[in-house]
């Protein structure tokens, strides 16, 4: 379930990071488009990120990308109905789009990487924890949530009353240069509210069964209840938490260098 507060409006209109190579693979009856960013080789694993919900990778990823890639083979993913990849006549969900993922993945033969995953892309990254432990070694996740009772009541009622009409701009924008239907915005935007406000809540017995090393992110002013939060940290086995203070559910624009080098003290750690 993820947030459109004002500062999208600012953050989000930041102009696209694009030094990567993009491609397309068929997945589950999809034309799933990839970037890939970063050196060819390196001694670590492959660093997957997925974005946040209505987004792309520029629109998530635009400031931290470009340090992430600094020493990291990065593999950017867009989800159904997101960016470059078209949507399918199917709902939009969690555990969709982590097979999805690691379907993609196993075509890429990568082996197992690591996971950072923004707002929607951080419940992606548990699912593809839960379902396919195998493919993943660690995540990152910022801004996660699995239950609708982890938003602030402020930020569940923008949700609902936003409409593909009052959009974030820049969002819109961003959809409208690279997706291969523009006319399809409206139904896509009531898909992604579908998702956020009538997806039922996780069992937590699902995050009790993540056994892969979890450092979760949020800002001290997200749009997720901190205690939540807190929660979440409680039932994944041995996860981590860390707060930023003096930000919101877009902390990866608002600090990209702390929100990397915290992200690389996690990953590399008893490499």
């Amino acid at each position: 379930m993820r947030i459109l507060a004002p500062l999208a409006l600012v953050v989000l209109a930041a102009p696209c990071w694009s030094a990567g190579t993009g491609n397309y693979a068929a997945v589950n009856g999809l034309r799933m488009y990839y970037e890939t960013h970063g050196p060819a080789t390196t001694d670590r694993p492959t660093l997957v990120l997925l974005h946040g919900g209505s987004s792309t990778i520029d629109g998530s990823f635009v400031k931290l990308l470009p340090l992430l890639a600094a020493n990291r083979k990065v593999l950017a993913i867009e989800q159904q109905g997101h960016g470059h990849t078209a949507d399918l006549a199917r709902p939009l969900s969690y555990t969709q789009m982590a097979d999805d993922t690691a379907a993609l993945l196993g075509q890429l033969r990568l082996g197992r990487v690591d996971c950072l995953g923004f707002s929607d892309g951080g419940n992606v990254a548990l699912q593809l924890a839960i379902r396919h432990p195998d493919a993943v070694r660690k995540l990152v996740v910022a801004g996660a949530s699995f239950r609708l009772d982890g938003m602030k009541p402020e930020s569940l009622a923008f949700i609902k009353a936003a409409t593909g009409e009052t959009w974030p701009a820049p969002v819109k924008a961003a959809y409208m240069r690279v997706a291969p239907d523009p006319q399809h915005w409206s139904a896509f935007i009531d898909k992604v509210k579908r998702l956020w406000l009538e997806t039922p809540d996780w069992p937590e017995t699902e995050l009790k069964s993540i056994h892969v090393p979890v450092l979760l992110m949020y800002g001290d002013h997200d749009d997720i209840r901190l205690e939540h939060a807190i929660l979440m940290q409680s039932l994944i086995p041995g996860s981590q938490l860390a707060v930023l203070p003096g930000t919101s559910h877009f902390l990866m624009f608002e600090q990209p260098a702390w929100v990397s080098t915290l992200a690389f003290s996690f990953l590399d750690a008893g490499k």
